[in-house]
This record gives C-alpha cells, structure tokens and sequence, in this order.
C-alpha cells in the first residue's frame, strides 16, 4: 500500500510538472507570435522578410535575352553614320557603347577623366581636332584644337 501511494504522488507529481511545462510552452510561443506581429523586438530585416514571402519576380534585363539591346538601334537609311548608336547588354543592361564613357566600343572599357566616347573609341575632345569640345565637330584645315575650342588663343591671319 505504501508503494502504491509513493507511485501515485510520483506520477501526480509528473504529470503536474508536465502540464506545466506545457503551458509555459504555449504561453512563450503565443506571447513571440504576438510580439512579432506587432513588431515591438523584431529586426527590421526580420520583419520585412517574414511579411514580403512570396517575393515578386524581379524585373528581367537583357542579361538572358540580349536581342532586345538590338531592337533599340537606328539604322541609317542611305550612307552610314560613324555615330550612330550601338546598343549591347553590359551587366543586365542596355547601354550604347557608341557614347558611353563607362562602356565605351565594348562593354567595361572605360574612358579616362574628362575624355568622351565618340563613335566607340575614347576622343580627349579638349585636343582632339576632330572632336572638338564635342564629338563630330571638326576644326579647318590649319586650326589646333585647344580648350575645346578651334583655334583659340592663335593669332589672326591677316587678309
């Protein structure tokens, strides 16, 4: 009989400590649920993570497609133009590599400071007789380019 006693205050007491166990379980998990939702100790990465699931697709580039890069070209209709834009993909973008100085010819070739890209290749327009100050303006016959300016700071000729 004593033993059955000592069995019943062991599995009593158990099964006390267990239902305890299990309401401070659920208690922890209800108060973080709430805790999160009202967003009072989350991080805002956390939170951001949690209530932007599914993402949206991200907008695709020419990366995977790069003939769209070419649909954006403008041919010319009679004699060739050596300025005319020629668009490729360069890092999941279109960009004209005929003007641009980051990507100037081909994609990652960069122009130095204050030089242009004119035509795809790297023109100094401030020297640059037949870029001067500009891509296509071309100095007379006889005239330096300086400043970007045709004949500047030279002497008239006289008549």
């Amino acid at each position: 009989m004593l033993v059955s006693k000592l069995q019943f205050v062991i599995v009593s007491t158990l099964l006390l400590l267990l239902s305890l166990f299990v309401s401070t379980i659920q208690g922890y998990y209800s108060n973080a649920t709430t805790t999160a939702a009202a967003g009072a100790s989350t991080s805002p990465w956390l939170k951001k993570v949690t209530t932007n699931w599914p993402r949206p697709p991200r907008p695709r580039g020419c990366r995977g497609r790069p003939w769209i890069c070419r649909r954006k070209e403008e041919f010319p209709e009679k004699r060739p133009d050596p300025f005319r834009q020629r668009w490729r993909c360069c890092r999941d973008r279109c960009v004209d590599v005929s003007s641009d100085v980051y990507n100037c010819g081909l994609c990652g070739t960069r122009c130095p400071f204050s030089w242009q890209c004119c035509g795809g290749f790297c023109s100094n327009t401030n020297i640059s007789p037949f870029n001067c100050g500009r891509c296509g303006n071309r100095c007379p016959y006889g005239m330096r380019c300086l400043c970007g300016m045709c004949g500047y700071a030279e002497p008239d000729l006289p008549p």
